[in-house]
């Protein structure tokens, strides 16, 4: 006979929100790559700029100097911005993950509490086929005397 775990549907909420927790965190880490990705390629356009700046005065022209000046700052001040959600968000990655560890942890508690009642129920169906096999004996030696 199949034992049904009587607590089965928390169990089951329980892995609902784990796995819940863990699409949040790597929501949160795809978010992180992608700004990673981003701050390398304004790093990139900020150097390539910087270059043709000083390929520009290096010729002797410095005719857009000033625009050149301009857009560097305003790609710093970007990188700067996404230095900073960049934070925040290894931030929410870090709570993320204790909240993570706690489900993880709820979950396996509940299935060490299973396992318990598993081997509860065995015990006792041995146990109650203990009693079955002796009554089954008394009788048949009750029988025999007769």
């Amino acid at each position: 006979m199949k034992k049904q775990f009587p607590l089965e549907k928390v169990l089951d909420f329980r892995n609902r929100t784990l796995e819940r927790e863990k699409a949040k965190l790597g929501e949160l880490a795809n978010q992180e790559r992608m700004m990673m990705g981003r701050m390398a390629e304004i790093a990139g356009e900020i150097s390539d700029k910087r270059a043709e700046q000083a390929a520009e005065a290096a010729e002797g022209r410095f005719d857009f100097t000033d625009l050149y000046n301009k857009y560097i700052a305003v790609r710093e001040n970007d990188l700067e911005y996404i230095k900073k959600k960049r934070d925040e968000v290894l931030s929410k990655i870090e709570a993320q993950k204790k909240v993570l560890k706690n489900a993880l942890s709820d979950v396996k508690i509940m299935e060490k509490l299973k396992e318990k009642h598993m081997l509860d129920y065995a015990r006792y169906m041995l146990k109650q086929e203990e009693m079955q096999i002796d009554e089954i004996n008394i009788t048949k030696r009750r029988d025999e005397t007769r």
